[in-house]
C-alpha cells in the first residue's frame, strides 16, 4: 500500500519572520511618507526669532498704523449690534438672522456635525430659500466631512449654492492641509455674525463624557461698511472655490454710517509669515494695565510667549484663558501644558477652563483694544489656517469680553508653576513628542 507523504509545512517561525518583515516595511513606508509629507509642510523649518523694542501704546497714533502696516491690516468702520455668550444664544441669534434676511444669505465655516443643530440650521435656510432668498455656503472639505450627503443634497435641492474650498486633490494634495476656518454670517449684506462656534451639537456640552456644561464661546454681530468688506473676502474665497461672481447682487451698497474705527487682519496660509501672529505681538506689547487672551488652542511660539513675558514686565496683568482636560483634542492639551514653564515663571497667569471646552477667542489690551476672530494661538492658525480677526479701540465690546472673561475664568484652574512642575511624568512625554509636530496639530 503505498505511503503518501504530506508536503512539509513552512515552519511558523517562517512564517512569522515574513510577517514581521512585511509589517517592518510597512511601517518604515509610513514613516517615510510622514516625515517628507513634515519636510515639504516646513515642519522642520527654523522660525525666525525676531524683537519688536519701544511699541506705541494705545495712546500713540502710530499703534493702529503699525496694526495696518505689519499685520496688513485694513481700516474699516461699524458698530457693534448684538453681543451674545450662551450657546442657546448665539445659535438662536443665527437662526433668528437668518429668518430675517430677504435677499441675501452668505455663510462660511470650519466645522459641521451632524445633529440637531445643523438640522436647525438647515431648516432657516430651506425656508429663506424658498421665499426667494439668495443662499451661498462655503464650507471647509475637512471640517464639514462628518457631514453626510444628503445633507447637502437637500440643501440645494431647496435651490442653496453650496461650495467646499480646497477639497481634496491629487495634483497639489498639500493644500488640503491649508483650512478655511474662518467664519461668518452674512444677511442681506448689512449685518455680518462672527464668531467661534460651528454648527454642531458638541458645543452643547453633550457629545464628551467629559462636559459638565456647554462650550465657552461667544458671537458679536456688526453692522456699517465692515459688512461690506467682508463681503468682498468670502466673494473671493468663493470664486476660488468655483464660483460664479454677480456683484451687483452679491455685494451691497456701502453703509457710512459706522460710528468705529476697525481693522481686519487675515490669515495668510503661509509657512513662515504670519500677520496673525504680529497682531498677537502688537496688541501685547502695547499693554500697558492688563493684557487678557482667550485661546483653546494655546500653543505659543517663542515670540509670542517673549512678548506676554515683555506685556508682564511693562506692568501688565497677563492672564491667559485655555482649555483644560476638557477638550476635543487631548494631545494638543499636552503639547500646550509643556509650554507653560517660562510663562508662568514670569508671573504669567494661566487658567484652564473646566466645566468644559473653552473655545472662545480674544485679545483684551487695556480699557478698550479688543480683537476677536476666529484665529488661535497656535501655529496652525498662523501659518496654515485662512483665519480673520477684527479688531479696534471699542469700549463697549470691551465690557461684554471683560464679562465674558471673568465669568469663565471663575469656573477655571489657574495653575502655579509648582503644579505646573508635579504634572504627570507620562503628560510630560507626551507633551514633548506632540510638540515636535506642533506645526500639524
Amino acid at each position: 500500500m503505498p505511503i503518501f507523504k504530506r508536503a512539509p509545512r513552512p515552519k511558523q517561525s517562517s512564517l512569522l519572520a515574513g510577517l514581521r518583515g512585511w509589517l517592518a516595511a510597512g511601517l518604515g513606508l509610513l514613516a517615510l511618507t510622514a516625515g517628507g509629507y513634515a519636510y515639504l509642510r516646513g515642519v522642520f523649518e527654523a522660525q525666525p526669532e525676531y524683537a519688536i523694542a519701544n511699541a506705541p501704546d494705545l495712546s500713540d497714533p502710530r499703534f493702529t498704523l503699525s496694526v495696518e502696516g505689519l499685520t496688513s491690516a485694513e481700516s474699516t468702520t461699524g458698530r457693534m449690534v448684538g453681543f451674545w455668550q450662551s450657546v442657546d444664544e448665539i445659535y438662536a441669534a443665527r437662526n433668528a438672522a437668518i429668518r430675517q434676511a430677504t435677499s441675501l444669505i452668505q455663510f462660511e465655516t470650519y466645522f459641521m456635525t451632524p445633529g440637531r443643530r445643523a438640522d436647525e440650521f438647515a431648516e432657516a435656510l430651506i425656508e429663506r430659500a424658498g421665499a426667494g432668498t439668495t443662499v451661498q455656503l462655503l464650507l471647509d472639505h475637512y471640517g464639514t466631512a462628518q457631514m453626510p450627503d444628503d445633507y447637502w443634497q437637500r440643501l440645494t435641492a431647496a435651490g442653496i449654492e453650496v461650495r467646499f474650498l480646497r477639497p481634496p486633490d491629487w495634483r497639489s494634495p498639500l493644500k488640503y492641509n491649508s483650512r478655511l476656518h474662518r467664519k461668518l454670517l452674512m444677511i442681506d449684506g448689512r449685518q455680518v455674525l462672527i464668531g467661534g462656534a460651528g454648527v454642531s451639537d458638541y458645543w452643547d456640552g453633550t457629545e464628551f463624557d467629559h462636559d459638565t456644561a456647554p462650550w465657552a464661546e461667544f458671537e458679536v454681530a456688526y453692522e456699517g461698511e465692515v459688512v461690506t468688506l467682508l463681503q468682498g473676502k468670502f466673494l473671493k474665497h468663493w470664486a476660488y472655490s468655483g464660483g460664479d461672481l454677480d456683484l451687483a447682487q452679491e455685494i451691497s451698497p456701502v453703509q457710512t454710517e459706522g460710528e468705529v474705527p476697525l481693522y481686519i487682519t487675515s490669515g495668510t496660509s503661509s509657512l513662515s509669515e504670519s500677520s496673525i501672529r504680529l497682531l498677537v505681538q502688537l496688541s501685547a506689547l502695547a499693554a500697558r494695565d492688563r493684557l487678557w487672551i482667550a485661546s483653546p488652542y494655546f500653543v505659543p511660539d517663542g515670540n509670542i510667549a517673549q512678548a506676554l513675558i515683555r506685556a508682564r514686565e511693562n506692568g501688565a496683568e497677563v492672564r491667559v484663558l485655555t482649555m483644560s482636560n476638557a477638550t476635543d483634542k487631548k494631545f494638543v492639551h499636552l503639547a500646550s501644558r509643556e509650554l507653560y514653564g517660562n510663562l508662568l515663571r514670569a508671573d504669567v497667569e494661566i487658567c484652564e477652563y473646566q466645566p468644559s471646552m473653552m473655545h472662545a477667542k480674544l485679545i483684551l489690551v487695556d480699557e478698550a483694544w479688543v480683537s476677536t476672530g476666529s484665529a488661535n494661538l497656535d501655529p496652525r492658525s498662523a501659518f496654515h489656517n485662512d483665519e480673520l480677526n477684527i479688531s479696534g479701540r471699542y469700549p463697549a465690546l470691551a465690557q461684554n469680553l471683560e464679562q465674558f472673561f471673568i465669568g469663565a475664568i471663575a469656573d477655571s484652574q489657574c495653575l502655579t508653576y509648582a503644579e505646573w512642575q508635579n504634572r504627570p511624568l507620562f503628560d510630560q512625554l507626551a507633551g514633548r513628542v506632540v510638540l515636535l509636530f506642533k506645526n500639524l496639530l
